[in-house]
């Protein structure tokens, strides 16, 4: 994965060894899913990143409105040990 990530960041062009740093970061296993990597992170790791969003992509949201408030969650949480009734 690591290779891979020096050579998309060289393509899109990066030097190699600032690729080499950035891609040791970021693909080996050190940030998790549950760690987001904020703009201010990104861009301390040495990414260009952009917060502007062109006005077409918040034009295709509105046609897709998400529903609020009371929504069942997609993860639930079950305490560990988990516990069942007995069978008898």
């Amino acid at each position: 994965m690591v290779n891979y990530v020096v050579w998309l960041l060289v393509e899109n062009g990066m030097e190699e060894e600032r690729a080499k740093a950035i891609a040791q970061e970021l693909a080996t296993g050190k940030y998790t899913h549950d760690f987001p990597l904020g703009v201010d992170k990104l861009r301390e790791l040495g990414l260009n990143v952009s917060t502007e969003v062109p006005e077409e992509v918040y034009q295709l949201m509105e046609l897709y409105p998400q529903p609020m408030g009371a929504q069942v969650p997609s993860v639930q949480y079950i305490p560990v040990p988990y516990r069942t009734e007995k069978k008898l």
